[in-house]
């Protein structure tokens, strides 16, 4: 449904509804979308979310909630701190599925998903900031 098929009564009820929403409860509402999304990106549980793995996306998901929450810091209330717990929860886990998949491509060198194509990271040129994760075996 677009605003165009909105009655301006109904378009108005709309706007009434989202100016009652804090702006802290959007952003905890946002943060909550990316917790999610980082573990199913992760695998975890791996019986149900295994075959979405993916680390660099995870990576991505986990930098975005960190640095929202840092942007944000002091001012989203009661669910601040448990956001801050799922942020480190979510760092751990990254690093332990980082330092296991690892462990795991030693012991099996096979299983090493083929190279991206394109140029290498280093290669192309483009500087990018750390991503802020610790990753057992990075300094």
């Amino acid at each position: 449904m677009s605003e165009q098929d909105l009655t301006p009564d109904q378009l108005e009820q709309l706007r009434e509804q989202l100016a009652s929403v804090s702006a802290a409860d959007v952003v905890a509402e946002a943060a909550m979308s990316l917790i999610a999304l980082a573990y199913v990106r992760l695998g975890i549980p791996p019986e149900q979310h295994e075959r979405f793995r993916d680390l660099d996306q995870a990576r991505l998901l986990v930098d975005a909630l960190g640095g929202m929450l840092t942007a944000a810091d002091g001012r989203l209330g009661a669910p601040e701190p448990s956001l801050r717990d799922a942020l480190a929860s979510l760092r751990m886990a990254f690093a332990e599925m980082a330092a296991h998949l690892e462990a795991h491509l030693e012991a099996h060198p096979d299983d090493a998903p083929a190279p991206a194509p394109g140029p290498e990271p280093e290669d192309s040129g483009i500087l990018r900031p750390p991503s802020g994760l610790w990753v057992p075996g990075q300094d």
